[in-house]
Order: C-alpha cells, then sequence, then structure tokens
C-alpha cells in the first residue's frame, strides 16, 4: 500500500511539473484588436510617427524635437544632414547640445543650429551615416496651409521631466485654433492633450499624422476673486502655419556652429545631494566623492564608467567635489587620456576600479 501511495505520489509530482512547463513554453500572446477603427489610426498613427520624435539634450535641460528634412553632406559618402525643429527657449543659451533617440541608440552631437526667438522656434541640424525617419510636414515642404478645426482630436509627443519618459504621449482635442502668444495674435493655438516641462519643441499631431503645431507652453493656475487655482487643459502649440515660412526662410550661411570643448561625459552630483533623494545603499559606508548620474553618449565615459559610481580620484588627486574634478580638467584638450578611480557596488560588496578615459 505504501509503495502504491508512493508511486502515486510521485506521478502527481512529474505530471505537475510537465504541466507547469507546458504552461510556461507554450503559453500564448493574446495579440489586441482594437475595438473601435478610430483607435486603431491613433494607434497606428503614433506608431508611425515615433521614430521621427527625439529629445534635444542641452547643458541645462532638454526640450522634445520633430526630424523634418534630410539632405547629403556634400564630398563625403552615405553622410546626411537632418533638420530638427524644436523651439528657441529650448537651445537659446547655446552650449552643447546632443539628439537623444532613446535608450537603445547612441546620441548624436548637434553640429549647428538657428533660431528665431520672436516666434520661440529654432532648427538644430546633426550629420549621421545612421538612416533615420524624416517626417514630411507640408507646410514647410509644400507652402500648402493645413487646417485646424475646433474640437478636432490630437496628439502631443514628447520628452517631459526626465528622459525614462522619452517619446510620451497624451492625447487632446483643439480647444481654440487661434490665440495670442507672447502678443503675437494667431502664433499659437490650444489644446487640453497634457504638457510639462521638457514638452517643449515636440510635435502636435492631428489623427492623420499630420504636425499641426510644435508645443511650446502651458497656464500652470490663474486668478480668481478667491486666489490663484490651478489650471488645468490650457496648453499653448505653435501653429505650425505661421512657423512654416520662418522655418523656409532659414538660410545656410545663417546656422551656428555648436563649439564642442572636451569633457568626460558624465552628469555627477555631490553626495549629500544625492543622499537626498536616493539610497544610502547605492553607496559605501562613509562616502567622500562625486557620484555619477548620467551620461552623455557622445563621450567615451559611458563605455567604462557607470551610474552610481563614486568618483574618489583622478589623476591620482582625491575627488571630493564636483570643483575637485572640474580642476583636473581645465586646460584639457581632445584626446588627453585621463586616470579614473571610482568605487563600485558589485554584487554586495564595492570594488576600487580605475578607468582610463579619453577626452572626446
Amino acid at each position: 500500500m505504501k509503495t502504491k501511495k508512493l508511486i502515486l505520489s510521485i506521478l502527481t509530482i512529474l505530471l505537475s511539473l510537465t504541466l507547469i512547463g507546458c504552461t510556461i513554453e507554450t503559453r500564448a500572446v493574446e495579440t489586441y484588436v482594437s475595438p473601435s477603427t478610430e483607435e486603431q489610426l491613433r494607434i497606428d498613427m503614433i506608431a508611425d510617427v515615433l521614430p521621427s520624435v527625439v529629445a534635444v539634450v542641452t547643458e541645462t535641460g532638454h526640450g522634445s524635437g520633430i526630424i523634418y528634412k534630410s539632405e547629403p553632406v556634400e564630398g563625403v559618402t552615405d553622410m546626411n544632414r537632418y533638420y530638427i525643429m524644436t523651439n528657441n527657449h529650448v537651445v537659446e543659451d547655446g552650449g552643447e547640445m546632443r539628439i537623444y533617440f532613446g535608450p537603445s541608440q547612441d546620441d548624436i552631437a548637434v553640429k549647428d543650429y538657428q533660431t528665431y526667438p520672436l516666434f520661440d522656434v529654432a532648427v538644430v541640424r546633426i550629420e549621421t551615416t545612421r538612416t533615420l525617419r524624416v517626417h514630411p510636414i507640408a507646410p514647410i515642404d509644400d507652402n500648402v496651409i493645413t487646417e485646424i478645426i475646433k474640437g478636432q482630436e490630437v496628439v502631443a509627443i514628447g520628452t517631459p521631466r526626465d528622459l525614462v519618459y522619452f517619446n510620451y504621449v497624451t492625447t487632446g482635442v483643439v480647444s481654440m485654433t487661434t490665440f495670442a502668444y507672447e502678443g503675437i495674435n494667431g502664433l499659437a493655438l490650444m489644446h487640453d492633450a497634457d504638457l510639462n516641462p521638457g514638452n517643449s519643441g515636440g510635435p502636435l499631431f492631428n489623427l492623420n499624422g499630420e504636425v499641426i503645431g510644435l508645443n511650446v507652453a502651458k497656464i500652470v493656475d490663474v486668478q480668481t476673486a478667491d486666489g490663484v487655482i490651478p489650471a488645468d487643459g490650457l496648453n499653448y502649440a505653435l501653429n505650425i502655419n505661421k512657423l512654416a515660412p520662418i522655418i523656409r526662410g532659414f538660410l545656410d550661411e545663417n546656422y551656428t556652429e555648436v563649439v564642442r570643448s572636451p569633457k568626460l561625459g558624465v552628469t555627477v552630483q555631490e553626495v549629500d545631494v544625492f543622499l537626498e533623494e536616493n539610497s544610502a545603499s547605492l553607496l559605501p559606508s562613509n562616502p567622500v566623492g562625486v557620484v555619477v548620474i548620467g551620461f552623455d553618449l557622445t563621450r567615451n565615459a559611458h563605455l567604462v564608467l557607470e551610474e552610481y559610481d563614486l568618483i574618489v580620484e583622478m589623476n591620482g588627486n582625491t575627488i571630493t567635489s564636483i570643483a575637485d574634478l572640474a580642476a583636473e580638467l581645465e586646460g584639457a584638450d581632445f584626446g588627453d587620456t585621463h586616470q579614473v578611480t571610482v568605487m563600485r557596488k558589485v554584487g554586495s560588496i564595492f570594488e576600487e576600479i580605475t578607468v582610463t578615459i579619453t577626452l572626446s
């Protein structure tokens, strides 16, 4: 009897394991079928335009933008120049800029740019051998008017707040087809698709995938008899029909070159600032140094450093602050090499690691 029970138990266990294995290996993925034609249209449109929407990263923050034109670079085989439209206030401080295409692709440094501050519009240009998707914009390409109708559905795409929200999508409707912006009548339209800092310069599409505006700002609060109250759904986009003649008028000789300087290519924080918002377990006990929290992927540091590395030494000199790090780079030239020592968490322990970084 005991032998029979034992055999039954073993068979039950084996059968259970077999069924579990079947469940894990053969579980089907149920394809989503949209219940409405309108929703499917929106899904398809977003998938089509997303590769043309980018983030424009500057030394002080980031905005959004859209690739709208390309041309071969004269005299360079397989090299193309791409034009990206964004807001002037995204790039107005100049400095170095790069285009972010998402976490799975390398950034590309901005070569030059041109702005029209009165309309808060700018174009930045990059050159690359990569093939990028260009989104045609009829008012720019063909000098035609794209109709904008009150109540039509719109889709805003951009990168609000942080690059982790790359190509975030919000939807709404056109609330007003024409509105004054910065004192210029008819420069903007208003819509209720949510916007946040970082959305600036991102495109506003209709359901046909046509760009009807460039998102620029929102009204945060309004003054009432009862005091200031939060505003909701009061968002501006610059009317593409107003921007198009300006963009077409940008001349090649008026682009300002972005002068790159030699840098490590890391974003760092002081230890005390880092610990205000992050767990102490990310750093060794009694940490002294600066913490790596991000990278410029157009440089070389990302190849040898990791997020949350604690930089403790550079070229044999102790690093205790961002000022110490900057001092090591004073007078640096492209091609210089620097020895950087970090404390890095490997598994559950921290190891001291020294790497060589070539300034690029």
